[in-house]
């Protein structure tokens, strides 16, 4: 006779992965839908001959003799050239008898594809996109890789503190690093000869670089860490030190390498700010160039908003990054198993001699200098005055209570995006497999979306509802949207540590799903939730690409509008006050990463064991 038990359904299980769903399709999946179908949305005006005028931007309408009793009105738009795509626009202003409908009529056409396809704009953009995110990626290599090396296989001392040091440039937002390049670097890639556009892609591959790499540096660094010391020594006895070099470092760290470059390249890539701020910092007559982060803004907020083409724009981009991305997940999965833990005897770490160890912390120091001290130094540099803080700070019009209204942006969107982590993770991991295989790609979508785009989107899906002022709504969805991908990655993996056994015994002896949740796998995976919400407060925090037309007001990106006027006193104070804002969550997180669990007497899996006293 066999027992079959069947677990009673859990109601607040399933109305919190209903309400984390519905958040899911409201901040992503209709956003970009809504962004997929304006692509393929044309406006047109139809003459009373017959010819037909597509309409980039909108249809204004202005009264032409208002004594008249008929209506007559005067139609304004521009319509892009038919014969050449980058061509501009031509205005175009005629009364409203000249047309066959006022209004004119939408159709679906795949014209606006056709236009960046046949575009000579489009291939100097992937030209410009790839060269500056693949020379990024290269660079990022050559200066993490040795970093992760030193501080995951030597003996070097205080490993730790370098460690939490050499984190510190990720903290940094991009055109912050973008604002300190342009003063430390931007010298000394002149006197290399550069002008134009090649010293704005040198400059840009340089920033990212330097904030970049860490990446490849925890990445490499933990899969040379994970090689045991059991595989080693037989391949040694095999072959001595280059068939360890051969069957066990190399198979570890190829993938880590892959996985490192396509995430940089992937974030380059993404970012709008840096290559944009950069081409404004080109010497006086310089002509900067467009990648495919700018070119959406630009296209966006060209002739009044060319909606159609900016989509568009973006179309191969988003399938080159989904590309990427795939690669990057099949070289992750290629990783050795032991990359997250110490499962394993280690090797026995490399023992630097006196030369070598100078040389190690020349490295570190260099890529500290690099990527965090000389960006900071650099904007300083523009006359910063820690004294003259609070003044600035009364003298910038509006800016405390804007202020607090991006604290309160940014942490209402790390709240919903860890709430929602939590959810559709647990609902990816302990639901039907068909669950997890539409849940986990779909959170993960907006990772091949630029924030640019990702704004866009937004505004294309909700601009028919008026926003009332100080309302936050639309800006927690796109950060909720925009983040939720990397507090999703953060939840499922600590939640993967969970033993299901353990919830399956709980549930067996008739705990319900809050009893399981408050003994079993919360406290299980308090810590690693809590890191979850400080990395999406961070990103929120340092986020300007999403919110550029949302947000103005918030403070980078006054700071960001501000330093294209110029860079000055006032600027530097306020970048300054800033990132001392940005440092707090940061301290919280290395604090909660060095902070060790309790111990629970002993007992297994902290006191799981009193499920059901």
């Amino acid at each position: 006779m066999t027992f079959a038990w069947r677990a009673p359904r859990s109601w607040s299980g399933f109305v919190a992965t209903a309400l984390a769903v519905a958040v899911l399709v409201l901040a992503v999946v209709a956003p970009l839908g809504s962004m997929l179908a304006a692509s393929f949305r044309v406006h047109e005006m139809v003459l009373s001959s017959g010819t037909v005028l597509r309409v980039a931007g909108s249809v204004t309408e202005e009264p032409l003799d208002p004594s008249l009793p008929d209506g007559e009105a005067l139609l304004r738009f521009n319509a892009p050239s038919e014969a050449d795509p980058d061509a501009d626009t031509t205005p175009v202003a005629l009364p409203s008898s000249a047309f066959v409908a006022r209004e004119g009529r939408f159709v679906w056409s795949l014209a606006n594809y056709r236009d960046v396809l046949t575009s000579g704009r489009t291939r100097g953009l992937l030209v410009h996109s790839f060269q500056l995110a693949t020379g990024a990626a290269l660079l990022a290599l050559l200066l993490g890789i040795p970093v992760g090396w030193i501080l995951s296989r030597t003996d070097l001392g205080g490993r730790g503190y370098w460690a939490a040091l050499l984190a510190g440039p990720l903290l940094l937002p991009p055109f912050f690093a973008a604002m300190g390049t342009s003063s430390g670097v931007g010298k000394a890639t002149e006197w290399l000869g550069l002008s134009g556009g090649a010293l704005q892609l040198g400059n840009s591959m340089i920033c990212f670089a330097s904030i970049l790499f860490p990446i490849p540096a925890a990445l490499v660094g933990r899969a040379l860490a994970s090689v045991p010391a059991g595989v080693a020594e037989a391949a040694r006895l095999m072959g001595g030190e280059a068939a360890v070099r051969r069957h066990a470092v190399w198979p570890a760290v190829l993938p880590a390498v892959l996985a490192s470059f396509g995430l940089v390249v992937v974030m380059s890539l993404c970012d709008f700010a840096v290559p944009d701020l950069l081409g404004v910092f080109l010497p006086t007559g310089s002509v900067p160039i467009h990648v495919f982060a700018t070119e959406i803004f630009f296209q966006w907020s060209k002739s009044g908003g060319n909606v159609g083409r900016s989509v568009a724009t973006g179309a191969p981009f988003v399938l080159v990054v989904v590309a990427l991305l795939v690669l990057v997940a099949r070289a992750l999965r290629r990783c050795p198993e032991g990359m997250l833990s110490h499962s394993f005897r280690e090797r026995t770490l490399v023992r630097l001699s006196k030369r070598g160890r100078v040389g190690a912390v020349a490295w570190l120091a260099f890529a500290f200098g690099l990527g965090l001290a000389l960006p900071i130094a650099s904007v300083c540099s523009w006359g910063f005055s820690p004294t003259r803080i609070p003044a600035t700070i009364r003298e910038t019009p509006a800016l405390l209570p804007d202020a607090l209204r991006w604290l309160r942006l940014s942490l209402l969107s790390a709240t919903l995006v860890t709430a929602m982590a939590v959810v559709l993770a647990r609902a990816s991991l302990r639901g039907p497999r068909a669950v997890g295989r539409t849940l986990a790609p779909a959170s993960l979508s907006t990772l091949a979306v630029p924030g640019m785009a990702l704004m866009v989107a937004t505004l294309l899906l909700w601009r028919s509802i008026p926003a009332a002022p100080g309302t936050l709504w639309k800006g927690v969805l796109i950060l909720t949207a925009r983040f939720l991908p990397y507090a999703f990655v953060a939840v499922w993996l600590v939640l993967r540590q969970v033993d299901r056994g353990l919830e399956d015994a709980a549930r067996t002896l008739g705990a319900g799903a809050s009893e399981r949740a408050r003994r079993i796998w919360l406290p299980l995976s308090v810590r690693g939730i809590a890191g979850a919400f400080v990395l999406a407060l961070v990103l929120a925090l340092r986020e300007t690409d999403s919110l550029v037309l949302v947000e103005s007001g918030i403070l980078p990106v006054r700071i960001y509008d501000k330093v294209h006027f110029g860079r000055t006193g006032q600027v530097a104070d306020l970048s300054m006050a800033y990132l001392g804002l940005l440092v707090i969550p940061a301290l919280l997180a290395v604090a909660l990463l060095r902070r060790r669990p309790k111990d629970r007497g002993g007992e297994p899996h902290g006191g799981c064991l009193r499920v059901c006293e």
